[in-house]
């Protein structure tokens, strides 16, 4: 086929992925390529890319860097193993991607750390890798990719796109742990993942909630957010009488439902959605409410990200509005946020107290840990808030 014969083809084929009005700008040209398609999901993470080059990856490493420094996008090609070493590369010197000089003119210390963050992270995602279906281009011995699109919010087919190497390995993660199940320790067993479920990697988490599992014994417990169902399996593992598990993401309730199943805890653990909060259990009282909230401020770029980001405080806030017509008398919220926004100048912990105080709770136990973030990669600390309605601690 001639050339302008492939690209009209391929033209076609994306007419039902990209608006006319986008499509230009979607339609990306790459040296011993092709026309690719850089995906709207991805674009999220890229912002939109002027220059792009292609380079081996047995180039000088610092060589990368330089290039997306200097705003230029990048198409990897060459043996996997060095392909994968460049990326591991410029994730770990992602800092040298942004000079303090470039936002030293913005004043205001919260919008000046916000701005650098942002671009060093879209530059680090300019890293890219071309492929088509599920195989890559110019890359030799990749690893197995086949599902690797169920992993994306729409597919794109059977026609040449880019991903960003940083999304690229983190599809490859989350492959590897659906396949192999992830251990929690503080549940004892393995679960499964779905595709754009948050997954409860970091065992810390889960560890602050089991030191609430006698309280759970013989009690009603709404898990909400419940992602994989971890929270929810551990309260019918400390012996809840019911347990309901409620998500907005469609893929995280069919998530918590089969892992539900696996476990043989399918008769304690009742699943329901998806919905928002607490559409799903409109007029119902429980005796634990449980819910590890979103705590990076600012919009979702995926369905994976609602589990992280609360854009405004919206997603807390009507949380807390809305709890205290579901919690029995006497009853308790178990509360887990982070201070990863306060440190970034948003003072959400400090707004948080506040918003607890607002609606009529109390603090009456906080637990915390300090961890490295796999969201941000930068530290944070994590709270455990016990609240309680009525102003009198201690459980139910």
């Amino acid at each position: 086929m001639t050339g302008t014969f492939v690209f009209g083809y391929l033209y076609r084929l994306m007419s039902d992925i990209v608006p006319d009005n986008e499509r230009q700008r979607r339609l990306i040209d790459v040296s011993g390529v092709g026309t690719c398609l850089l995906p709207d999901e991805f674009i999220a993470f890229t912002g939109e890319i002027r220059s792009v080059i292609a380079m081996r990856a047995d180039a000088a490493p610092y060589l990368f860097l330089d290039e997306l420094a200097s705003d230029k996008a990048i198409v990897l090609s060459g043996d996997y193993s060095r392909v994968d070493a460049v990326m591991r590369y410029c994730q770990r010197y992602s800092g040298r991607l942004v000079s303090d000089e470039e936002f030293g003119h913005i004043e205001e210390r919260k919008a000046r750390n916000s701005t650098y963050a942002a671009q060093r992270k879209r530059r680090l995602y300019r890293l890219l890798l071309a492929a088509r279906g599920t195989g890559l281009l110019n890359v030799e011995n990749a690893p197995d990719l086949t599902g690797f699109q169920d992993w994306f919010e729409k597919p794109v087919g059977d026609v040449p796109f880019l991903i960003p190497a940083r999304r690229f390995q983190r599809i490859l993660t989350d492959m590897r742990r659906a396949r192999d199940g992830v251990r929690i320790e503080a549940l004892g067993d393995r679960i499964t993942i779905l595709p754009h479920v948050y997954v409860p990697s970091d065992q810390s988490v889960p560890a602050m909630y089991a030191a609430y599992a006698g309280a759970m014994k013989g009690k009603t417990v709404l898990d909400m957010g419940t992602g994989t169902g971890v929270l929810a399996l551990m309260a019918a593992r400390s012996g809840a009488s019911r347990v309901v598990a409620t998500d907005s993401n469609p893929n995280a309730v069919e998530n918590a439902r089969i892992n539900a199943a696996l476990l043989g805890l399918a008769n304690v653990v009742e699943t329901r959605g998806p919905g928002n909060l607490f559409e799903t259990v409109a007029g119902e009282r429980f005796d634990v409410i449980l819910f590890n909230a979103p705590w990076i401020e600012g919009e979702p770029k995926t369905l994976y990200d609602t589990a992280n980001y609360d854009p405004g405080y919206r997603v807390i806030d009507a949380f807390m509005r809305g709890s205290g017509e579901h919690l029995s008398d006497g009853g308790v919220i178990l509360l887990q946020y982070s201070n990863i926004s306060e440190r970034a100048g948003g003072g959400s912990v400090t707004r948080l107290r506040q918003t607890i105080n607002d609606n009529g709770f109390r603090i009456c136990e906080t637990g915390e840990i300090t961890r490295k973030s796999r969201v941000t990669g930068t530290w944070e600390r994590v709270y455990l808030y016990e609240l309680h309605k009525d102003g009198h601690c201690g459980m139910v």
